[in-house]
């Protein structure tokens, strides 16, 4: 890359892949703004860029990263080079290590990447338990191949347990070492560079795995829960004043008021639009691999109470259970939660999505309406899947859209196949941390009706 344009346009790209989202227009009004530059400043560089690139607080630090890295003299960027290189190089030997400690009977064990990538980075007195009972179970008395299933299930929950161990910046790193890259020799070391730092100057607890927040960290998430749900309720009737605001001539009764004119159109009539508010319907699994998650996306959720026509929340285990009543006697998010928790008889049950979504359509067929966002928070782990698909299918004729909130990884889907059935019906999301919760939601609570 050597000109100015082609520079900003593989910035974008970098932008991009760092999870920031830039349009083709704002990519336009950035080379623009290079126009009314007279005379070339790094810094009036950088507040041009960021000023039609960045559009709110939360990529501020992204932008930076990359911004830093990428526009560097000459002899920076081949340090840069060299540098990635030598680390790519390192990760290859580390996950061919990697491969050839972890074998069953000379076989190697299938894991997850994001597992092996926490292997490789475990104590070596930890590896090395890890290799011992490999090496004395292959050897065991009567262990046959067919218990290398059961083998990697046992290694698979030890090597979970590390990944909860680990801090926001080596998950980041973690993060950073599977980002898809863009396959430009030149893009790439940036990518993974400013990845690897791991959202500098960003709320950790925004992007932590809801499910691994420590008690102690409870009152600060209380607290970003409800500068999240202002943010939110913010932006949504900012959208909705706007809407308001997109008016349609109204011929006919434009002709009838200017017949005083001799039908000349001097004072025209205009038709207002209607503004429409969702209904919004909570469907929250809490199995005990779910409860931690509720406790936090349902106040989140119900934040949204001014700016939404109706919520009704239900939480589901093994049947359906209202509780919106919850949630209207206190602003006390984690009182509710906590009562919740005590009061109700689904907390920690089987999951059966079946039959909760059968009581749903049965109990409360008024609320599954072409104004009504459904939402789903679970892992998809439930019995019954083929009944389950059935009835998402029934209720997606019903309702507006079907929004699954799902709180599995990405990279996990492939292992379940209820959730390629499930998404036939609905609109599947990755969401398993509050930055995940607040995205979803924004996007599709402005999308227009």
């Amino acid at each position: 890359m050597h000109s100015l344009a082609d520079n900003l346009v593989g910035f974008v790209q970098i932008l991009r892949q760092l999870g920031v989202r830039v349009s083709i227009a704002e990519t336009i009004d950035a080379v623009d703004s290079l126009t009314v530059i007279e005379q070339f400043d790094r810094d009036v560089f950088r507040a041009a860029l960021k000023s039609t690139l960045i559009k709110n607080s939360e990529d501020q630090a992204a932008f930076d990263q990359a911004f830093n890295l990428f526009f560097v003299p000459p002899e920076a960027k081949q340090q840069q080079r060299e540098d990635w290189d030598s680390k790519q190089q390192s990760e290859l030997e580390q996950s061919q290590q990697a491969q050839e400690e972890l074998v069953f009977q000379g076989r190697p064990l299938e894991l997850p990447d994001e597992l092996m990538d926490v292997y490789k980075r475990l104590p070596e007195q930890e590896k090395k338990r890890l290799q011992d009972f490999l090496g004395k179970t292959s050897t065991g008395h009567n262990v046959k191949e067919s218990f290398q299933p059961v083998v990697e299930n046992l290694l698979k929950s030890s090597l979970s347990f590390w990944q909860r161990q680990l801090s926001p910046e080596d998950l980041a790193q973690l993060a950073a070492a599977r980002r898809q890259l863009l396959g430009h020799h030149e893009l790439d070391h940036v990518v993974g560079s400013a990845a690897g730092l791991g959202g500098t100057g960003r709320n950790s607890l925004l992007y932590k795995n809801m499910q691994d927040i420590a008690e102690h960290e409870i009152p600060q998430v209380t607290a970003l829960i409800k500068r999240l749900a202002h943010r939110l309720t913010t932006r949504i009737s900012r959208r909705f004043r706007l809407t308001g605001r997109r008016k349609l001539i109204d011929i006919r009764q434009s002709i009838r008021r200017n017949t005083r004119y001799g039908g000349t159109m001097i004072a025209l009539k205009y038709k207002t639009k209607k503004i429409h508010k969702p209904n919004i319907v909570l469907l929250c699994d809490v199995s005990a691999s779910m409860t931690k998650y509720v406790r936090f996306t349902l106040p989140l959720l119900f934040g949204l109470s001014s700016v939404v026509k109706n919520i009704e929340t239900f939480i589901f285990a093994t049947d359906l259970e209202k509780v919106t009543a919850y949630f209207k006697r206190s602003d006390d998010f984690a009182q509710v939660i906590t009562s919740l928790v005590a009061d109700s008889a689904q907390m920690g049950q089987g999951t059966n999505l079946s039959i909760a979504l059968t009581s749903l359509k049965a109990d409360y067929k008024q609320l599954l309406s072409p104004s009504t966002l459904l939402f789903i928070i679970s892992d998809a782990n439930t019995l019954a899947p083929v009944e389950t698909a059935g009835e998402l299918s029934a209720i997606s004729k019903k309702v507006k859209r079907i929004l699954w909130l799902n709180t599995q990884p990405k990279e996990r889907w492939g292992q379940h196949s209820a959730i390629t059935l499930f998404s036939q019906y609905c609109a599947m999301f990755e969401c398993y941390s509050l930055a995940h919760l607040t995205k979803i939601l924004s996007l599709n609570l402005t999308r227009q009706p």
